[in-house]
């Protein structure tokens, strides 16, 4: 009632996307256990349903790739001419 006659979304359609907002935002899953009044940090079945995989969080695990294979080539680039390293 409050969001009009067109709004069609249930409570677990808000509380997912605050979860999603959170987690994208750094907050803990204990912070938001709290938040939610749940058991969601120890509950793999709730991150699962109020926590599914995020554009935000697979950019930064991509970037810290990124950055991670920039740190290990010096490495791999000596074992390859020691010819401890294959491709």
């Amino acid at each position: 009632m409050v969001f009009g006659a067109d709004e069609t979304r249930k409570l677990i359609d808000m509380r997912r996307t605050g979860a999603v907002e959170d987690n994208a935002g750094g907050a803990s899953v204990e912070i938001m256990a709290a938040k939610m009044g749940d058991s969601i940090d120890v509950n793999r079945k709730l991150q699962k349903t109020y926590m599914p995989v995020n554009a935000a969080a697979v950019r930064e695990a991509d970037l810290a790739r990124r950055i991670g294979r920039g740190k290990l080539a010096p490495e791999q680039n000596e074992f390859k001419k020691l010819k401890l390293f294959e491709e």
